[in-house]
C-alpha cells in the first residue's frame, strides 16, 4: 500500500489515531503527512473568550516555571546539605539558588504587572508534594543565593567571559514569549 492510499483513509481514523500520526509526523518533520492529516480531519467550530489563548499560554508557562524552579531546588539540594550556613555551601549551590530566585522573581514581576497569581499552588498542592517543598525552600534559597554580581564573578571564573541573564533580561524574555508589550 502506498502513501497516497494510506492518506485517503485518514478520515476513517479516530481523532486519537490522527493525533498519534500527527505527533509522529511532526517528529519526523514530514510536512506532507501533516498537511494530509489536517486536510482529512473534521473541523470543529467554537467561540472563546478573547483572553483564552493568552491564559492557556500563561498556564503553560506557569508549569514550565514551576518545573524550572523545582530543578534549581534539586540542584541546590544535590550540591549541599541544607542545614549548613552560606559560608559552608559550595559555589555551585549558591548559583543554583541564584537561578531559582531569578526564575521566581522574573515570573512574579510579569504576573504582578498582569494582576495574576504567579503560581497555582492552591490548585495543585494537594496533588504535588513538590509545591509544598517549593514554598519551604524559597526562604532558604533566597537567604543563601549569590547576588547577580557574585553569580557573574563565579561564572567568569568557571567559564571565562560569560554573559549571564539578569532579572530584567529574564522578565523581558517572558514578556516576549507571552506576546506582551515590552516595558
Amino acid at each position: 500500500m502506498n502513501l497516497k492510499s494510506i492518506q485517503k483513509n485518514y478520515s476513517q481514523l479516530t481523532m486519537l489515531e490522527r493525533l498519534s500520526l500527527a505527533d509522529h509526523a511532526v517528529a519526523r518533520n514530514d510536512e506532507s503527512e501533516i498537511r494530509a492529516i489536517i486536510a482529512a480531519s473534521p473541523r470543529v467550530c467554537y467561540s472563546q473568550p478573547d483572553y483564552l489563548v493568552l491564559f492557556e499560554n500563561i498556564n503553560s508557562f506557569r508549569f514550565c516555571n514551576l518545573i524550572t524552579r523545582l530543578s534549581y531546588i534539586m540542584q541546590f539540594s544535590l550540591f549541599c546539605l541544607v542545614d549548613e550556613d552560606r559560608e559552608g555551601l559550595p559555589d555551585c549551590a549558591l548559583l543554583a539558588a541564584y537561578l531559582y530566585v531569578r526564575a521566581t522573581d522574573s515570573w512574579r514581576i510579569v504576573c504582578d504587572e498582569l494582576g495574576l497569581r504567579p503560581n497555582f499552588n492552591e490548585q495543585i498542592s494537594n496533588s504535588l508534594f513538590s509545591v509544598t517543598m517549593l514554598e519551604v525552600k524559597d526562604k532558604l534559597l533566597r537567604e543563601v543565593a549569590f547576588t547577580e554580581s557574585e553569580a557573574k564573578d563565579y561564572l567568569r571564573k568557571q567559564c571565562g567571559s560569560i554573559n549571564i541573564q539578569t532579572l530584567e533580561d529574564e522578565t523581558k524574555e517572558i514578556r516576549e514569549v507571552l506576546g506582551l508589550p515590552l516595558k
